[in-house]
């Protein structure tokens, strides 16, 4: 599994229009209207998996789905230009 430090977890969570409601400690929350279960995020550079796996499952959803998140919070392909293989 990918290392995911808590900005990018939220940056996940705004994507899937999610706000932060309140910090707690060292903790954020995040709620979005009609969710029962807010997503509570350790401030911390690198997030445990289990933390990681908690929270997708708050969310609902995959791990395919996490990962294209990631990767667009991450920048993704955008702005990379791929490099051209030798033939």
């Amino acid at each position: 599994m990918k290392h995911v430090s808590w900005r990018e977890l939220r940056d996940i969570c705004l994507l899937l229009g999610y706000v932060e409601a309140r910090t707690k400690g060292d903790h954020l929350v995040m709620t979005r209207p009609g969710v029962a279960r807010p997503v509570v995020i350790k401030m911390d550079a690198d997030l445990g998996e289990d933390i990681v796996q908690s929270n997708k499952r708050t969310m609902g959803i995959s791990s395919a789905r996490f990962d294209e998140l990631l990767d667009q919070v991450r920048g993704g392909a955008k702005g990379r230009k791929k490099r051209r293989q030798p033939d």
